[in-house]
């Protein structure tokens, strides 16, 4: 060990507004300084390894190309068995083998990932041989759960502590976690330290990135944390934009930049939106000196104002395709679930909330349902939204819910303790309210909302707008995990033997229901280009062990043909082109094909149009 100060950046925002290369690229231009740097993911469906253009994984690898830069994959699986064996191993022989069957039996449980994975994490919040370390994150919503487990963490493990040995939390004994909470202290002092830790916000010029991006500063604020700095990513170049379909968005991503100003009182960068896509050293190191070197500050920009009428008349309209129409709709008279998923930023939530509308002005009654703890619902309805279905204004046949996961953690708990109430004492009933103080209370109440959405009768349709991918992979897999959880409780006990095989009964119904094509439909939206082609990529193979398949893709941001009027945006579409071709060769299955629009999809005219774009009018 050395003596240095290490400094901690941690690179945060929306899916798909350009972290993980604006980290890398902050990565390289740190290790070409001269400082030794070490760049981590925390996102569980990373895209490092493709940016870098080299295999990374779970162990720290140096980064080809560049001296002092290495780089490592957080992966909660391995995470999680590495945590079991830590806790594990110290009880072998100290404690009676049906104490220790307990133990283990906790740490069967899959709240386990998310202590074993945010605890690898802390890990490099220590004392440390690198002069930088930067944390590459899943977006927000994922990221703010991850940055508030070390305080909460800390306070189970001390109350569950000051019974002795035998406090019980739902990972295992408090006295085997008296380690690990002086590490979540020491994470959380490192984090709130604005001499060793910067908070890095990239967002594009739009209203939902800036609206998360404050949302997101606020909680940080709640915790503590003070210490950031503003990348505004994805501007479109003045010499771009020669038309008025692409001047039009210039002016308005102009607004947006005024907003932004006068918004945040913070740092911010500007940076442009590259011809072609970023990846690999050199393309890095360009972008790391535009912008560690040379930045352009948007205190120092002149934002230009102007107005263009929008131009949509450059897109034409499809037939309706029957082989695609069959995925959207209910067939031979069951209910149908259509999940949309993705890399962040793809567009999810806009391709969620335009099929719903066209499914539902074609007269099924239907069900759109955000499980995305950062989601932007309400901003695209320009309606409140709430864990209960309500109608959208003006749609007979459309209504809206989102997850709330700390009202449905305060639910889960009312519930399990009325249960336990009427069986045992007022000491059992104390120790199993302690267990659900724990922050995994809000994984699984979360997830047994979701088993209630998905087990609904009442709509003909229901629509899954989801987190980004690892997010979503892990909550569907998660009834397959507490099935077979639940099927070594019922062979191993009889107690609570009818209550669990009516819950697996429910497992089972939606494990049937996702694995069946005549009922459901995933489809995974990408813009054409590698990172979330390879992350979907990786995502269908990974759906695939758990028996769901794909049966559709939703191709966005597609440039018009009629807009290509300069060398710029006709560099742009011929890297689409080809990752379309590549697209049709790889994938067998439906692509649907969603055009760049004049503005961004708010509200129900918008919406209309995408989804008469995408299925036919």
């Amino acid at each position: 060990m050395t003596n240095r100060i290490t400094r901690f950046y941690f690179y945060s925002g929306k899916g798909g507004v350009g972290k993980t290369t604006m980290a890398a690229a902050s990565a390289v231009y740190y290790a070409d300084s001269g400082k030794r740097t070490l760049i981590i993911t925390t996102d569980p469906a990373s895209n490092l390894a493709d940016v870098f253009e080299q295999p990374i994984g779970y162990s720290i690898v140096p980064i080809k190309g560049v001296h002092n830069l290495f780089a490592m994959e957080l992966d909660p699986d391995k995470a999680t068995a590495e945590y079991r064996e830590r806790t594990i191993a110290p009880l072998k022989g100290l404690i009676p083998d049906e104490s220790l069957a307990v133990v283990e039996e906790q740490l069967n449980s899959p709240c386990t990932a998310e202590i074993a994975a945010f605890e690898r994490f802390t890990d490099f919040l220590q004392d440390s041989d690198y002069d930088v370390v930067i944390f590459d994150t899943a977006p927000t919503g994922h990221t703010l759960r991850l940055l508030e487990l070390p305080g909460e963490w800390s306070a189970v493990i001390e109350n569950a502590a000051k019974d002795g040995s035998a406090g019980e939390t739902c990972v295992g004994p408090a006295a085997a976690l008296a380690e690990s909470k002086e590490k979540f202290d020491r994470a959380i002092a490192a984090m709130r330290d604005v001499n060793r830790t910067t908070f890095v916000f990239v967002l594009h010029p739009e209203a939902t990135s800036i609206y998360e991006t404050q949302r997101s500063i606020a909680e940080l604020a709640k915790l503590g944390i003070s210490s950031q700095q503003l990348i505004v990513n994805g501007i479109f170049p003045a010499g771009a934009c020669d038309n008025p379909f692409m001047l039009h968005r210039f002016y308005k991503q102009q607004d947006f930049l005024s907003q932004i100003k006068y918004s945040f009182k913070l740092a911010a960068t500007l940076m442009q939106l590259e011809a072609n896509e970023v990846k690999g050293i050199q393309s890095l190191r360009t972008i790391g000196k535009k912008l560690l070197d040379r930045p352009v500050m948007l205190a120092d920009y002149h934002i230009q104002k102007s107005s263009v009428k929008a131009d949509d008349a450059v897109h034409t309209y499809p037939s309706i395709d029957p082989s695609i129409e069959k995925l959207l709709i209910p067939n031979n008279g069951y209910h149908r679930s259509i999940f949309f998923t993705g890399k962040g930023g793809v567009g999810k939530t806009s391709v969620a909330s335009a099929t719903a509308l066209w499914v539902a002005q074609r007269g099924y009654k239907t069900l759109l349902l955000t499980t995305d703890p950062a989601s932007h619902l309400s901003q695209v309805f320009g309606q409140p939204i709430t864990d209960k279905p309500s109608p959208v204004e003006g749609e007979k046949n459309l209504w809206i819910a989102h997850i709330d996961g700390p009202k449905a953690a305060r639910e889960y708990k009312e519930k399990v303790l009325e249960e336990v109430k009427q069986k045992y004492d007022a000491r059992r009933v104390a120790a199993i309210e302690e267990e659900l103080n724990s922050p995994c209370t809000e994984e699984m109440a979360t997830f047994e909302k979701f088993i209630e959405f998905a087990s609904l009768k009442d709509f003909d349709i229901t629509i899954f707008d989801t987190a980004p991918t690892g997010h979503t992979l892990r909550l569907l897999k998660l009834p397959v995990e507490w099935s077979k959880q639940l099927e070594i409780k019922i062979y191993t006990t009889t107690e609570d033997t009818e209550m669990d095989k009516a819950t697996k009964a429910r497992f089972h119904d939606v494990i049937a229901m996702m694995q069946d094509p005549n009922r459901t439909t995933f489809c995974f939206v990408m813009y054409p280009e590698s990172t979330p082609i390879e992350e979907a990529s990786r995502a269908m193979t990974d759906l695939q062990t758990i028996g769901v398949s794909t049966n559709m893709i939703v191709a966005n941001l597609i440039l018009p043909d009629a807009v290509l009027t300069n060398d710029y945006l006709r560099q742009r579409k011929a890297m689409q082109l080809k990752y379309l071709a590549g697209m049709n060769k790889r994938f067998k299955m439906p692509i649907v094909h969603l055009p760049l629009l004049s503005d961004d999809l708010m509200g129900k005219e918008q919406l209309i149009r995408a989804g008469s774009l995408m299925y036919g009018k």
